[in-house]
């Protein structure tokens, strides 16, 4: 058929368009688990701020803030760098489009520099024109297209405070930061990383930050947050990216953390896409995370 409806099979539409008109939207909205969960959290979000003990802390704790996936990863990363020694830790976004979720990165970032005193900085990396034409069938060209998700760069960037946005092909824009940035990383080394390219060819290229068999710039294991995974299949998009590079790089896998809704609170749906990068031939990655988990089992009475 040329043409047809405008539908969308992704991101909470798996049945095409959304039905139109009062109770029968509102009725759809909540019938999906990440529907309840986002009205969920901004209802617990106003109400712990006025229970004793509540407030910010209250909120980080259980996650409710604004994109909390982002605020999970941070926190991995500044618990993990204070463990291993370090004063400083790298945060990054692959695909920052308008820059609400860069922004988000980096208040959570002010968060956890003043809650563990390791200081975060963060980096948002995009072409800032919208996204470029497909290259590849895997890229999702039926759900993204060229000229998706520009930005007002003016605008972002009087709003940015410390955060750093990189401007351009990553392909090339990705060496030159870790090649220029080579010291500062060593001292401040990438801890999280949000994957948010669409494309399985640009996720692809945002793996080089991976793929050298350096490791001074990279903590041994890097919490990552892969944005584009639902309605997709683990042979397109993000997913196959993935798995690419991990048939390539078996010794620096990076796999879904198993498990992680069950310790998370509330079971949010974000937790299925939390991944992690595990380098492990980094001089660092048996160093034992004392008190990450407990280490006596005393037998009960």
């Amino acid at each position: 058929m040329v043409g047809g409806s405008p539908t969308t099979a992704q991101k909470g539409h798996p049945f095409g368009r959304r039905p139109v008109g009062g109770l029968a939207d509102v009725v759809w909205d909540w019938s999906k688990s990440g529907t309840r969960h986002a009205a969920r959290n901004r209802l617990l979000r106003r109400l712990i701020k006025r229970l004793p003990g509540g407030g910010v802390d209250a909120a980080y704790r259980f996650g409710l803030v604004e994109r909390p996936h982002y605020a999970y990863g941070v926190r991995r990363a500044t618990e993990l760098a204070a463990r291993l020694g370090h004063r400083g830790v790298t945060v990054v976004e692959f695909g920052v489009a308008g820059g609400n979720g860069l922004l988000a990165l980096a208040e959570h970032a002010r968060y956890y520099t003043a809650a563990t005193g390791v200081a975060v900085r963060v980096v948002g990396f995009d072409g800032g024109v919208g996204m470029p034409a497909a290259t590849d069938p895997r890229d999702l060209p039926y759900l993204f297209g060229p000229g998706f998700y520009t930005m007002d760069h003016e605008r972002l960037r009087t709003r940015l405070g410390a955060a750093e946005l990189i401007i351009g092909d990553i392909a090339e824009t990705l060496p030159h930061y870790l090649h220029t940035g080579a010291s500062l990383l060593r001292d401040q080394p990438i801890g999280f990383v949000s994957l948010d390219l669409d494309y399985y060819s640009s996720t692809t290229t945002a793996l080089d930050l991976f793929r050298s068999p350096a490791h001074e710039h990279l903590l041994p294991r890097v919490t990552c947050y892969l944005d584009d995974l639902p309605g997709t299949i683990e042979q397109i998009g993000e997913a196959a990216a993935i798995a690419d590079f991990n048939t390539a790089h078996p010794d620096k896998p990076i796999g879904r953390v198993l498990g992680l809704r069950a310790f998370t609170p509330f079971d949010p749906p974000w937790a299925d896409q939390i991944y992690v990068h595990h380098r492990l031939h980094h001089p660092a990655y048996a160093r034992l995370e004392i008190g990450a988990t407990g280490d006596q089992l005393p037998l009960d009475h």
